[in-house]
């Protein structure tokens, strides 16, 4: 039970709680006279709410209490492979309380996906929801993957039936299709849901996709908003009973406190995007939880709501889903794997607890999706040596990163004729990014073939291969971004750099604050084929649109000039690079 609970739980007991919630309403407001208990309960059920706050009182006729039940998943990123989990633990949710379960996403539904989804543009993922029943979403990064006229025209197709919802995104014709909030009527209750996305939208999405979406205000600012909208007493605008906010943002930007937090007019809030399974409380005290990610796990709340608008008082509580689903070590989050072979569910089916519709869809939606995948996915398109391993690697660069960032630079050599030319004259570095290598090794089987499946997996984004000529001061910047501070501590993003590039690094000392700029490290003895690289070198870098347009906060190659997009996916880059060399050996 959260803060503003609290204090309508008070309301019930004590008349001495209604003279001091009055004087302290006074302190904005003329004071008020109190001759009676009877007059100091019209009165409060008279005064216009406090900005940002619903009453904290009840309505002399509150009935009974209504309990609603909301399951959450989160960063579902289109693992149909355990669709049928999360279809069974819904199953399960809604047996809990028939009738009244709603089932939400905090976003990343689709996008990123492996290769049974994603070669497929995650249709088998969005006809999988629909078995669910799942009609509410966040608006995650990962849905603007192909662009935002993809998402407004085909993911938030009508067709799909997701609400698709984002407070803080501007609504132009281009996202039409985007609310900031519905409202579902459920066991006699209104139950509305706020949508937004991280503020850092621009960090983790390309330039190119910002132009048709702009973030008009922080996320709390517009949750707050509407929370305030739907909490105000007035009907014409939309009124809920209780109110569940869907952040794809870090859980921790939900539990700001200050002008920064969310106010009490909020019940719970989902998180997302980290893909971390957490929990917190608003600055009004109101649960939050972040749920995981790949459909691994479930948050599931009881929403007991007694009253109705801002008289309401709601408290929530967590829900053990039992039947074999598991405690993971956050308070109201189950983990789900391996729930839908669980031993458990044949009992608690041949109950009669539920059917297995949504099950049996899933299944069904699963194996289509498997076998047209493997009729394009069993293509090999490359080999490495025996012996051979690229994968990724824990603080070092990985030997996956660096051929990543090799096949990027080659491909620009293959196709951009004006740079070949210049070679003898200009060297070409390739790059990657950690974040756009989205499986841990590419020949994940572990045979030495590399097919179409495996590389379509692993650079599974949507990003085109591109390069831009910066200096060789503005490459050392680039390079010196791997380093950042981090909770008051310094870690490293390594980057793959193509193998003709060398350089080392030396800390600098900090406690000095001489520096006229924030990198931790100077990059020196740089060398580009062999080539010592001073500051005013010209450079060309390759690499993924996502990269050289300043994604994971690598802004410093926005500072070169003359960047370029090819018509070629990054993954196909990598195709081209195995084609042309057979029997790939590891780096040495």
């Amino acid at each position: 039970m959260n803060f503003r609970n609290t204090l309508r739980s008070k309301a019930m007991h004590s008349a001495s709680w209604f003279r001091l919630r009055v004087s302290a309403l006074s302190q904005s407001r003329r004071a008020i006279i109190i001759p009676s208990l009877l007059t100091v309960v019209a009165l409060m059920m008279t005064l216009t709410a406090v900005p940002g706050a619903r009453a904290a009182w009840f309505a002399a006729d509150s009935p009974d209490s209504a309990t609603v039940t909301i399951a959450d998943i989160t960063d579902f990123h289109g693992h149909i492979e355990r669709g049928t989990d999360v279809a069974r633990a819904f199953e399960i949710a809604r047996s809990h309380n028939p009738g009244a379960m709603i089932p939400v996403s905090a976003g990343d539904l689709v996008g990123g996906s492996p290769y049974d989804s994603a070669s497929q543009n995650d249709e088998p993922t969005l006809r999988m929801a629909q078995a669910w029943g799942l009609h509410i979403s966040a608006l995650g990064n990962h849905e603007l993957d192909r662009g935002v006229h993809d998402f407004n025209e085909r993911i938030a197709d009508p067709a799909h039936g997701i609400d698709w919802l984002c407070a803080n995104a501007r609504k132009t014709v281009k996202t039409n299709r985007l609310k900031d909030y519905v409202i579902r009527t459920v066991n006699g209750r209104r139950i509305a849901f706020i949508g937004a996305i991280t503020d850092a939208l621009r960090a983790v999405t390309t330039p190119s996709i910002m132009r048709d979406i702009t973030l008009d205000e922080p996320a709390v600012g517009a949750i707050n908003r509407v929370a305030d909208q739907l909490s105000d007493g007035n009907e014409s605008n939309g009124e809920a009973d209780a109110i569940v906010v869907l952040l794809h943002a870090d859980a921790e930007a939900a539990t700001k406190k200050g002008v920064k937090g969310l106010n009490r007019n909020v019940d719970l809030v989902y998180a997302g995007h980290s893909h971390a399974v957490k929990s917190g409380r608003t600055a009004a005290g109101a649960p939050v939880i972040e749920a995981g990610s790949f459909g691994a796990d479930m948050a599931v709340q009881d929403l007991t709501i007694t009253g109705y608008g801002r008289h309401a008082h709601v408290s929530v509580n967590n829900v053990d889903l039992g039947n074999g689903a598991e405690h993971t070590s956050v308070a109201g989050v189950m983990s789900v794997t391996g729930l839908a072979a669980h031993p458990k569910q044949a009992a608690w089916l041949s109950a009669g607890a539920a059917g297995d519709t949504a099950v049996s869809q899933c299944e069904r939606i699963v194996a289509d999706a498997e076998r047209a995948a493997a009729r394009k996915g069993s293509q090999v398109v490359g080999t490495i040596a025996p012996g051979s391993y690229f994968g990724k690697v824990t603080n070092a660069e990985s030997s996956l990163g660096m051929l990543v960032a090799d096949a990027q630079r080659e491909e620009i050599l293959q196709r951009v004729p004006h740079v070949n030319g210049m070679q003898s004259s200009i060297p070409v570095v390739g790059f990657s990014n950690n974040g756009s290598l989205r499986t841990r090794n590419l020949d994940a089987n572990g045979d030495g073939r590399i097919t179409l499946r495996e590389v379509d997996s692993m650079l599974a984004l949507q990003f085109h291969t591109a390069y831009v000529t910066l200096t060789g001061k503005q490459l050392r910047a680039a390079l010196a971004q791997q380093w950042r501070e981090h909770d008051g501590r310094t870690v490293v993003g390594w980057l793959g750099v193509s193998s003709n590039v060398s350089y080392r690094y030396v800390m600098r000392d900090q406690s000095t604050g001489k520096h006229d700029d924030d990198r931790f490290v100077d990059i020196v003895d740089l060398t580009i084929d062999g080539q010592l690289i001073d500051d005013d070198d010209t450079v060309i870098a390759a690499g993924n649109s996502f990269l050289l347009q300043g994604g994971d906060r690598y802004t410093a190659f926005r500072l070169g000039r003359d960047y370029r997009e090819l018509n070629v996916g990054y993954n196909q880059a990598l195709i081209d690079y195995l084609e042309h060399h057979p029997r790939l050996e590891s780096f040495r």
